[in-house]
């Protein structure tokens, strides 16, 4: 069984090659374009990673983690942003982000991450 890994990125592009990328090293992946559209999928399609942009319209990754940790959800979250100083950096940690990374980034760091947080989990 493979392990579930969900997108959240409102630029689709970016959304298309971390899929490609995620699902050529065995992961489902399911794609949200914000935070509002991640949470519905999250009601009826369950992930054990999410990886978020912080900036995005409707609902950004801030305010994805914050909803997602007043419904006591433990899902492990791994924020992404162009946009990223080291104030930004620690209210991401504060809100409830497990991982932060600022683009531009080497994807194979992404993966290790991912593939970490697996490996700690007994998978």
């Amino acid at each position: 069984m493979s392990h579930t890994v969900m997108v959240v990125e409102d630029d689709p592009a970016t959304r298309r090659l971390y899929r490609f990328l995620l699902s050529n090293s065995g992961y489902s992946v399911v794609e949200a374009e914000d935070g509002v559209a991640a949470l519905e999928r999250l009601s009826a399609q369950p992930c054990e990673v999410i990886i978020t942009d912080m900036n995005m319209p409707r609902m950004g990754g801030i305010d994805l983690v914050r909803t997602l940790r007043q419904n006591n959800s433990d899902v492990y979250v791994i924020m992404v942003t162009a946009f990223g100083t080291p104030d930004t950096e620690k209210h991401a940690f504060r809100t409830g982000v497990n991982e932060y990374l600022t683009k531009p980034f080497d994807f194979e760091e992404l993966e290790r991450r991912v593939q970490a947080y697996f490996g700690r989990q007994g998978s």
